[in-house]
């Protein structure tokens, strides 16, 4: 797994650990991160993490209000590693769908159990306003007034974070679900009474390559033409 980023502490003076590693926000982020791909979010605790980065559990509190703040900051973390990952193209709708696609990949091909604990949150932060201000910005390049912007960010959103949270949540099942639920959809077309639903009987041969691969690509594709196509201003 590719290593979580670190930047600065933001101006906190460091802690020492037990150990001698210095402790800063980064760090605990860090250490949430881990324990998040190895372990799962419900682990995630004062203790958990102070024994993680090797402090004291009251340690935590120089640096975050709770727990829940340092998942907040895991997932603003999640959203500057895609921003890092992205870069502006000649056309709005290109840069667009490059930066879905950035987002999509961390929250799925790098870090898919963190990917699935932090699709919902709202971080507040810093890389979350970034991300809000690069989109609509965007969106106003295509021509979209600022109402019009605003409605046509919510759904993409909602589109990118719900795909995204879906599909992590199948690569966090076991290998033994996951192949069973794979070969229901390989099984399909034996399993499907002709007289009784013909049409997912003629759909069957499809499903069964199809429901086995992502749909993130298509239906992105299907997504940005709908919104090439959609009115530029408020009625």
């Amino acid at each position: 797994m590719t290593g979580p980023r670190r930047e600065p502490a933001g101006g906190r003076r460091r802690r020492r650990t037990r150990a001698g590693t210095d402790l800063s926000r980064e760090i605990y982020i860090d250490a949430a991160v881990n324990l998040i791909e190895n372990r799962g979010a419900a682990v995630l605790s004062a203790r958990t993490l102070a024994s993680a980065v090797g402090a004291d559990p009251s340690a935590l509190y120089r640096y975050f209000g709770s727990v829940d703040d340092v998942l907040r900051a895991v997932a603003d973390r999640m959203i500057g590693i895609a921003l890092d990952n992205w870069s502006r193209s000649e056309h709005w709708m290109d840069s667009l769908a490059d930066l879905a696609r950035a987002i999509y990949g961390v929250y799925v091909n790098e870090f898919p159990q963190t990917g699935f604990a932090v699709a919902t949150r709202t971080t507040g932060l810093d890389n979350e306003i970034r991300v809000v201000e690069l989109t609509i910005g965007l969106l106003r390049d295509g021509g979209f007034d600022d109402e019009t912007a605003a409605h046509r960010f919510r759904s993409l959103a909602d589109f990118l974070l719900g795909q995204a949270m879906l599909e992590a949540a199948f690569l966090s099942l076991s290998p033994e679900v996951r192949s069973s639920d794979n070969a229901a959809w390989q099984e399909l077309a034996e399993r499907v009474p002709h007289t009784e639903a013909p049409h997912a009987a003629a759909a069957a041969p499809h499903l069964r390559a199809l429901m086995l691969r992502s749909s993130f690509e298509s239906s992105l594709q299907l997504v940005m033409s709908g919104l090439d196509a959609s009115p530029r201003r408020a009625s």
